[in-house]
């Protein structure tokens, strides 16, 4: 199972942190009725609001969802300037994203909205595991060797290319409830291909999936949550570590949790929980995917100060749609 827990509970729990005045929340995507969102903040006189795209623009597995209860007020998107519109006119200064799904549109709204956090245009950084192996790579990080892609053809050609002990085929989105694949050879992804493809399309709405090496037998989750350090910069913490897989010697904690941090900074996190899956070998560890949930809340002054007004601070934002192979054999 390599699907990301839900970071939803810490997300809010940040936000009331942050604020102590009431507000109004918006939780962008709550396509599974908005689990403890409205009643964690309902205990702390908060009110939600739900963000819901329309049907046309939805995974198609939520196509036929309906508006979530508990909310207090409800925004259909249909397009960003009008959504935006409409939250402010609810008073809305905090958004979070409901699930995965709600990830990238969460960050846009906070970014129009003006409140600080991570520039949208680097979003798929923080849950799709092809953009963050290529973003580890490019700045020197350990990374799996692997490739993003929506065709089979381009996963067993570069399996054949770099061979490998075994191979982890897993949707590109993480965060949704499609469980990775462990495969041995070409023809093993092969026959795993279709039903991991047609899945991941109906729960993310992209078919993209990411082939890598084999990502060690020891895997670890690792939960952080990031906040405004003294100087204005991510400060990130490690709140829990645990071993999914405990073969063989135990890792070090120092080393997943130096690693994690590193992993967080590149990936631009700069505020509110995120979930990192990581596999160990004998070189070390290297990471399987995260799942950051954007957190923004106008009470939070810091990132605007250290970032100029609420873009990400330290690496530049690349606004390439992630596709294709992302980083050679070597």
């Amino acid at each position: 199972m390599t699907t990301v827990p839900s970071t939803s509970t810490s997300a809010a729990a940040a936000v009331l942190r942050a604020d102590s005045a009431t507000g109004a929340a918006a939780v962008v995507a709550p396509y599974d009725g908005g689990g403890p969102y409205p009643r964690a903040f309902a205990r702390h006189g908060w009110r939600t609001v739900a963000v819901l795209p329309e049907r046309r623009l939805r995974p198609p597995v939520y196509r036929n969802a309906t508006l979530p209860v508990g909310f207090g007020e409800a925004v259909v998107h249909r397009g960003l300037r009008q959504t935006v519109k409409s939250l402010r006119a609810l008073g809305v200064s905090a958004v979070v994203a409901g699930g995965a799904e709600g990830i990238e549109l969460a960050e846009r709204i906070a970014w129009q909205l003006g409140l600080p956090g991570a520039d949208p245009a680097s979003s798929p950084l923080r849950y799709d595991r092809g953009a963050q192996a290529a973003r580890l790579a490019r700045v020197g990080l350990p990374a799996l060797r692997g490739i993003r892609t929506a065709r089979l053809s381009d996963a067993v050609a570069w399996a054949r290319s770099c061979p490998a002990a075994g191979y982890l085929l897993a949707p590109a989105a993480t965060g949704i409830p499609v469980d990775a694949v462990e495969c041995a050879d070409e023809h093993r992804i092969g026959a795993a291909w279709p039903a991991l493809w047609h899945a991941t399309a109906r729960h993310s709405g992209s078919p993209h999936l990411v082939l890598t090496e084999l990502p060690g037998r020891r895997r670890y989750t690792v939960d952080t949550v990031t906040r405004p350090g003294p100087d204005g910069r991510p400060e990130h913490v490690v709140t829990g570590l645990r071993a999914d897989i405990p073969a063989g010697p135990v890792a070090s904690a120092p080393d997943l949790t130096r690693y994690t941090t590193q992993v967080l900074d590149a990936l631009g996190v700069v505020c509110g929980p995120a979930t990192v899956r990581l596999g160990y070998a004998d070189d070390g560890p290297r990471l399987i995917c995260a799942l950051a949930t954007p957190v923004m809340a106008s009470a939070d002054p810091a990132p605007r100060t250290a970032t100029g007004h609420h873009r990400t601070a330290g690496l530049p934002v690349s606004r390439t749609t992630p596709g294709g192979p992302f980083f050679p054999c070597r």
